[in-house]
Protein backbone atom coordinates (compact mmCIF):
# COMPACT_ATOMS: atom_id res chain seq x y z
CA UNK A 1 0.00 0.00 0.00
CA UNK A 2 1.66 3.51 -0.80
CA UNK A 3 1.03 6.88 1.82
CA UNK A 4 -1.17 9.22 0.53
CA UNK A 5 0.56 12.10 -1.22
CA UNK A 6 0.26 15.82 -0.93
CA UNK A 7 2.49 17.97 -3.65
CA UNK A 8 2.98 20.77 -2.21
CA UNK A 9 4.47 24.49 -3.54
CA UNK A 10 4.70 28.34 -3.42
CA UNK A 11 4.09 29.19 -7.52
CA UNK A 12 4.05 32.37 -9.42
CA UNK A 13 1.06 33.12 -11.31
CA UNK A 14 2.77 31.93 -14.73
CA UNK A 15 4.17 28.73 -12.62
CA UNK A 16 7.38 29.76 -11.63
CA UNK A 17 8.92 28.56 -8.66
CA UNK A 18 10.35 30.96 -6.09
CA UNK A 19 13.49 33.21 -7.34
CA UNK A 20 14.75 36.40 -5.62
CA UNK A 21 13.42 38.82 -8.27
CA UNK A 22 10.01 37.89 -6.42
CA UNK A 23 11.58 40.80 -3.78
CA UNK A 24 9.43 39.02 -0.97
CA UNK A 25 10.44 39.54 2.32
CA UNK A 26 10.82 36.28 4.63
CA UNK A 27 9.91 34.66 1.63
CA UNK A 28 10.06 31.25 3.34
CA UNK A 29 7.26 31.85 5.71
CA UNK A 30 5.05 31.87 2.81
CA UNK A 31 5.73 28.43 2.03
CA UNK A 32 6.33 26.95 5.56
CA UNK A 33 3.56 28.27 7.31
CA UNK A 34 0.96 26.62 5.14
CA UNK A 35 3.37 23.46 5.01
CA UNK A 36 3.09 22.70 8.79
CA UNK A 37 -0.60 23.17 8.58
CA UNK A 38 -0.99 20.02 6.36
CA UNK A 39 -0.97 16.87 8.56
CA UNK A 40 1.93 14.26 7.17
CA UNK A 41 4.28 11.54 8.93
CA UNK A 42 6.98 12.85 6.21
CA UNK A 43 8.10 14.91 3.71
CA UNK A 44 9.76 14.20 0.84
CA UNK A 45 12.51 16.62 -1.54
CA UNK A 46 15.19 16.24 -4.68
CA UNK A 47 18.97 15.60 -3.89
CA UNK A 48 19.63 19.34 -4.61
CA UNK A 49 16.98 20.81 -2.23
CA UNK A 50 18.41 18.37 0.58
CA UNK A 51 21.69 19.06 0.30
CA UNK A 52 20.52 23.00 1.88
CA UNK A 53 20.30 21.08 4.94
CA UNK A 54 23.03 18.09 4.89
CA UNK A 55 26.30 18.58 5.56
CA UNK A 56 28.73 20.18 3.70
CA UNK A 57 31.57 17.79 4.11
CA UNK A 58 32.66 15.07 1.49
CA UNK A 59 31.99 12.29 1.57
CA UNK A 60 35.00 10.15 3.67
CA UNK A 61 37.41 8.53 2.14
CA UNK A 62 38.76 4.66 2.55
CA UNK A 63 41.25 2.73 1.22
CA UNK A 64 39.37 -0.37 2.77
CA UNK A 65 37.32 -2.77 -0.01
CA UNK A 66 33.98 -2.85 1.24
CA UNK A 67 31.47 -4.67 0.23
CA UNK A 68 27.93 -3.92 1.74
CA UNK A 69 24.79 -5.89 0.46
CA UNK A 70 22.07 -3.64 -1.32
CA UNK A 71 19.39 -4.11 1.33
CA UNK A 72 17.45 -1.74 2.85
CA UNK A 73 18.77 -0.67 6.16
CA UNK A 74 16.11 0.88 8.55
CA UNK A 75 17.95 2.78 11.54
CA UNK A 76 16.48 3.11 15.08
CA UNK A 77 13.34 5.19 15.13
CA UNK A 78 14.27 8.36 16.93
CA UNK A 79 11.16 10.69 15.93
CA UNK A 80 7.52 10.32 14.68
CA UNK A 81 8.30 12.11 11.19
CA UNK A 82 10.64 11.64 8.58
CA UNK A 83 12.47 13.36 5.89
CA UNK A 84 13.07 11.70 3.13
CA UNK A 85 15.88 12.67 0.18
CA UNK A 86 15.51 11.45 -3.82
CA UNK A 87 19.14 10.68 -3.96
CA UNK A 88 19.91 8.16 -6.56
CA UNK A 89 23.30 8.59 -6.92
CA UNK A 90 24.16 9.13 -3.40
CA UNK A 91 25.81 12.29 -2.67
CA UNK A 92 24.33 13.97 0.68
CA UNK A 93 26.33 13.58 3.34
CA UNK A 94 24.95 14.00 7.14
CA UNK A 95 26.65 14.65 10.23
CA UNK A 96 23.45 13.84 11.97
CA UNK A 97 20.59 11.32 10.60
CA UNK A 98 18.10 14.11 11.87
CA UNK A 99 17.21 17.49 10.01
CA UNK A 100 15.35 19.24 12.64
CA UNK A 101 13.17 16.83 14.05
CA UNK A 102 12.49 14.87 11.39
CA UNK A 103 14.83 11.50 11.27
CA UNK A 104 16.10 11.11 7.40
CA UNK A 105 15.59 8.21 5.24
CA UNK A 106 17.99 8.23 1.89
CA UNK A 107 16.14 7.01 -1.32
CA UNK A 108 19.27 5.29 -3.33
CA UNK A 109 19.93 3.45 -6.93
CA UNK A 110 21.45 0.05 -6.69
CA UNK A 111 24.56 2.00 -8.38
CA UNK A 112 25.55 3.72 -4.84
CA UNK A 113 29.12 2.74 -3.81
CA UNK A 114 29.47 0.50 -0.42
CA UNK A 115 31.52 3.51 1.01
CA UNK A 116 28.16 5.40 0.79
CA UNK A 117 26.70 2.59 2.22
CA UNK A 118 29.04 2.16 4.99
CA UNK A 119 29.08 6.07 5.47
CA UNK A 120 25.07 6.38 6.11
CA UNK A 121 25.60 3.01 8.61
CA UNK A 122 28.22 5.12 10.01
CA UNK A 123 25.82 8.11 11.12
CA UNK A 124 22.89 5.51 11.85
CA UNK A 125 20.72 7.04 8.31
CA UNK A 126 18.40 4.93 7.21
CA UNK A 127 17.76 4.38 3.51
CA UNK A 128 15.70 1.91 0.69
CA UNK A 129 16.57 0.92 -2.49
CA UNK A 130 13.78 1.82 -5.41
CA UNK A 131 15.72 0.24 -8.23
CA UNK A 132 18.81 -0.91 -10.03
CA UNK A 133 19.73 2.51 -11.87
CA UNK A 134 15.95 3.83 -11.92
CA UNK A 135 13.82 4.68 -9.26
CA UNK A 136 10.64 3.13 -9.41
CA UNK A 137 8.79 5.65 -7.20
CA UNK A 138 5.64 3.46 -6.50
CA UNK A 139 8.08 0.73 -4.99
CA UNK A 140 9.46 3.91 -3.09
CA UNK A 141 6.11 4.97 -1.67
CA UNK A 142 5.55 1.28 -0.93
CA UNK A 143 8.45 0.76 0.94
CA UNK A 144 7.89 3.74 3.01
CA UNK A 145 4.68 2.61 4.42
CA UNK A 146 5.82 -0.55 4.69
CA UNK A 147 9.33 -0.32 6.50
CA UNK A 148 8.55 3.29 8.49
CA UNK A 149 5.16 3.10 8.90
CA UNK A 150 4.28 6.22 6.62
CA UNK A 151 0.75 7.34 5.89
CA UNK A 152 0.82 10.22 4.37
CA UNK A 153 3.91 12.42 2.26
CA UNK A 154 4.04 16.14 1.19
CA UNK A 155 6.72 16.63 -1.67
CA UNK A 156 7.98 19.86 -1.20
CA UNK A 157 9.54 19.73 -4.31
CA UNK A 158 11.57 20.92 -6.96
CA UNK A 159 10.10 20.84 -10.16
CA UNK A 160 11.90 17.78 -11.05
CA UNK A 161 10.84 15.90 -8.11
CA UNK A 162 7.50 16.85 -8.31
CA UNK A 163 7.02 16.25 -12.19
CA UNK A 164 8.36 12.52 -11.76
CA UNK A 165 5.51 11.71 -9.07
CA UNK A 166 3.27 13.58 -11.53
CA UNK A 167 3.97 11.34 -14.48
CA UNK A 168 3.96 8.34 -12.64
CA UNK A 169 0.55 8.99 -11.72
CA UNK A 170 1.33 9.02 -7.93
CA UNK A 171 0.13 12.23 -6.43
CA UNK A 172 -2.94 12.43 -4.41
CA UNK A 173 -3.23 16.15 -3.69
CA UNK A 174 -1.78 19.38 -4.93
CA UNK A 175 -1.53 22.09 -2.49
CA UNK A 176 -0.60 25.44 -4.14
CA UNK A 177 0.37 28.69 -2.17
CA UNK A 178 0.26 31.05 -5.51
CA UNK A 179 2.23 34.24 -5.14
CA UNK A 180 0.96 37.48 -6.50
CA UNK A 181 3.83 37.74 -9.03
CA UNK A 182 4.23 37.83 -12.65
CA UNK A 183 8.03 36.07 -12.99
CA UNK A 184 8.36 36.24 -16.54
CA UNK A 185 11.59 34.35 -16.94
CA UNK A 186 12.20 31.68 -19.29
CA UNK A 187 13.80 28.38 -18.51
CA UNK A 188 13.08 28.89 -15.12
CA UNK A 189 12.08 25.87 -12.99
CA UNK A 190 8.25 25.38 -12.66
CA UNK A 191 6.38 23.50 -10.54
CA UNK A 192 5.90 20.62 -12.30
CA UNK A 193 9.16 19.84 -14.78
CA UNK A 194 8.04 16.50 -16.44
CA UNK A 195 9.81 16.82 -20.16
CA UNK A 196 9.93 17.85 -23.41
CA UNK A 197 6.78 17.60 -25.39
CA UNK A 198 3.74 15.70 -24.92
CA UNK A 199 4.45 12.08 -26.12
CA UNK A 200 1.56 10.00 -25.02
CA UNK A 201 1.20 11.72 -21.22
CA UNK A 202 -2.23 13.35 -20.81
CA UNK A 203 -2.17 16.32 -18.24
CA UNK A 204 -3.27 15.86 -14.91
CA UNK A 205 -6.72 17.48 -13.77
CA UNK A 206 -7.66 18.73 -10.33
CA UNK A 207 -10.77 19.19 -8.74
CA UNK A 208 -10.99 22.54 -6.59
CA UNK A 209 -10.56 21.54 -2.71
CA UNK A 210 -10.84 24.47 -0.90
CA UNK A 211 -8.96 27.94 -1.55
CA UNK A 212 -8.19 30.47 1.02
CA UNK A 213 -6.91 34.19 0.58
CA UNK A 214 -3.54 34.60 3.14
CA UNK A 215 -0.96 37.22 3.82
CA UNK A 216 -3.13 39.68 2.30
CA UNK A 217 -2.99 38.89 -1.54
CA UNK A 218 -1.65 35.37 -1.68
CA UNK A 219 -3.93 32.43 -2.15
CA UNK A 220 -4.08 28.96 -0.52
CA UNK A 221 -5.52 26.19 -3.41
CA UNK A 222 -5.95 22.78 -2.16
CA UNK A 223 -6.67 20.61 -5.25
CA UNK A 224 -7.69 16.88 -5.27
CA UNK A 225 -6.08 14.66 -8.49
CA UNK A 226 -9.24 13.77 -10.43
CA UNK A 227 -8.29 9.82 -11.00
CA UNK A 228 -8.24 8.43 -14.87
CA UNK A 229 -11.01 5.80 -15.12
CA UNK A 230 -9.65 2.37 -15.39
CA UNK A 231 -10.87 0.63 -19.03
CA UNK A 232 -13.86 -1.57 -18.65
CA UNK A 233 -15.85 1.00 -15.81
CA UNK A 234 -18.31 3.59 -16.62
Amino acid sequence: MKPYVICHMLGSVDGKIKQNIWGLKDAAKYFEEPAAKIKADAWLVGRVTMQEFSSKKPLPKTTARLRIPKEDFVAEKKSKTFAVVIDPSGKCTWDTNMVSTEQVIEVLTEKVSSAYLAHLKDKNVSYIFGGEKELDLKLVLEKLNKLFGIKTVRIDGGGHVNGSFLKAGLIDEFSLVLAPVADGTTGQPTVFEVGEGFGKRKATRFRLKSVKRIYEDFLWIRYEVVKPKRAGRK
